[in-house]
């Protein structure tokens, strides 16, 4: 079996990393995140094969990511990605640029058990609100709408917090449904600083058609998108429990229809 290692840098953004842990706003309260990440490559895993792409591609995204406290067991989420995408041919004149909204997220979490152990489950949707450019085989993001019902459990001990949740992705439009898995595990470092090991890993449950009916095959969103990702991540709060910045790297194994390149992320966040 081919692996591909990639290694990425990546902000706790939710664009690839969605790890969502038990843990609710209180009433009233609210986490607010500003990243921008950027990817650009000129390779891609596509069904199974590693390909050299005949143009360099670049995928930039600034993305809002917010949750709030509706009640102290119920908060509500928001991610707004707004993206830039582009290629120039390597072998003709050949360019093309694509801006404008990813896909809306909007979802709701609610916490069933509160003692040592956390437990909650939620919701997630995601719009189909990407736009496309059909003559140039640009998008900016996937061509389809998504229902995550999923299930975290967590806790914390000292310096230490732990969690882990499992979703399933339903997608319209042909796409083929996935199954998603993600866990931390953090330690306390320094006084306002975490280092955290996370795995987040995508992998579809079942083949369905809109892979065979893309014929451009623009490779940052195709169907049947898979990775296993194991990474270091660092988060620290300049003011505790007011402001703080995330960074991590990760190594992927099992990457398919999906570009191989580094992606360089950085995001800043605000508890209100």
């Amino acid at each position: 079996m081919k692996k591909s290692i990639l290694v990425l840098f990546i902000a706790v953004s939710a664009q690839l990393i969605q790890a969502q842990s038990p843990w609710t706003k209180e009433k009233g309260r609210a986490y607010v995140q500003l990243g921008v990440s950027g990817l650009f490559y000129d390779k891609a895993q596509i069904d199974g094969e590693k390909i050299t792409l005949g143009a360099d591609y670049t995928d930039v995204t600034t993305q809002l990511y917010t949750e709030y406290g509706i009640t102290d067991n119920l908060e509500a989420l928001l991610i707004v990605p707004v993206k830039f995408a582009s290629f120039e041919s390597k072998l003709t004149n050949a360019s093309g640029s694509i801006s404008g909204l990813g896909n809306l997220t909007f979802g709701l979490k609610y916490k069933v058990y509160d003692h040592k152990w956390k437990i909650s489950t939620g919701l997630q949707f995601q719009a189909n609100t990407s736009k496309k450019d059909v003559t140039n085989s640009l998008s900016t993001d996937f061509n389809a709408a998504t229902f995550i019902p999923y299930l975290s459990v967590g806790s914390s001990s000292g310096k230490w917090y732990y969690f882990g949740n499992i979703g399933y992705g339903y997608m319209t439009n042909d796409y083929s449904d996935y199954l998603k898995f993600a866990a931390e595990l953090g330690y306390n470092i320094i006084p306002k600083g975490h280092l955290i090991l996370a795995l987040d890993t995508k992998n579809p449950v079942a083949k369905e058609s809109a892979f065979e009916n893309n014929t451009s095959k623009w490779p940052s969103y195709l169907d049947r998108q898979t990775y296993n990702a194991f990474g270091l991540k660092f988060n620290y709060e300049f003011s505790k429990d007011k402001y703080g910045a995330n960074i991590a790297t990760f190594g992927a194994f099992g990457n398919d229809n999906a570009p191989l390149a580094p992606s360089i992320n950085f995001a800043v966040y605000a508890k209100l």
